[in-house]
């Protein structure tokens, strides 16, 4: 069951949306939400050419955006702390100074699940897309993650996107043992050029989500359409909140250089997405 959430804290309307998303589960499970900001020394470290002057223009400018910073994040915290209490749920704050991704980790290693906004630059690495800043996100952190979109459905409504590969039962295994289907109506969809292939997907992962007292119904899609595109459309059809599928699934490493599902839905979100690698 789900304890406690590890929630990467923001500016953005994504982050916001995310934060809202965190409440609700806290409050639905009784769960202890951990509040994460900080500052990336490595991304207000100011590339300039040399010259006389130079030197003190780029320490002063990046004293600058240090303050900046820190006070983005006393805001964030002084925020989250008192929608907490508003919300009465137990919370604790957790920041960083210096390099986020060992903080991540270590935030991680008491949490039970990660929750961002698509857009959240942890690293601050301006320059990347959504996908790219989730994507390294999703790599970096050992627990599962919930990518929220900019705003939130209101629907209560969950579709599992399997492929049978080892993301996707693993992802499966994780949604259902931390609780989050309880109590809602779940549709499992595998896509496929061949019915009897997503048929029998859809059947195995269906049977494993009733193993766990959940309202199941399967339903095979046989399709040449890439997955992604698929899944937009079926998810704006039913009116889905969540979608739950594995992060990289059957093409593995190729999907990340390449291009695939994952990094398609996350870098625009349709609705809340549940992922695991």
């Amino acid at each position: 069951m789900l304890k406690r959430i590890l929630l990467l804290l923001a500016e953005t309307e994504s982050s916001t949306a995310a934060r809202d998303y965190a409440f609700k589960l806290a409050q639905e499970a009784g769960a202890e939400v951990a509040g994460l900001a900080g500052i990336d020394l490595s991304s207000i470290a100011v590339r300039m050419p040399g010259g006389v002057g130079v030197a003190t223009f780029k320490a002063k400018l990046e004293e600058e955006l240090k303050a900046k910073a820190a006070q983005t994040r006393q805001t964030l915290r002084s925020a989250f702390e008192r929608q907490c209490r508003d919300r009465n749920i137990a919370c604790e704050w957790l920041s960083f100074e210096g390099e986020p991704a060992d903080t991540l980790h270590l935030g991680a290693e008491t949490c039970d699940l990660l929750l961002s906004g698509y857009d959240t630059a942890f690293r601050g690495e301006i320059f990347e897309s959504p996908s790219e800043m989730a994507s390294k996100l999703l790599l970096m952190s050992p627990r599962p993650a919930i990518i929220c979109p900019n705003r939130l459905s209101g629907s209560d409504g969950i579709f599992v996107a399997y492929d049978g590969s080892v993301p996707a039962m693993r992802a499966l295994q994780m949604f259902a043992l931390l609780g989050l289907g309880t109590g809602r109506r779940i549709q499992v969809a595998s896509i496929d050029d061949d019915r009897n292939v997503a048929a029998r997907r859809a059947d195995a992962a269906a049977k494993y989500l009733r193993s766990h007292g959940l309202d199941v119904s399967a339903d095979p899609i046989a399709t040449g359409v890439h997955p992604a595109e698929v899944l937009k459309i079926e998810i704006a059809q039913r009116k889905i909140g969540t979608l739950v599928m594995g992060a990289y699934g059957r093409r593995g490493l190729r999907e990340m250089l390449f291009g695939s599902t994952t990094n398609t839905i996350i870098e625009e979100p349709p609705c809340t997405v549940f992922l695991y690698h």
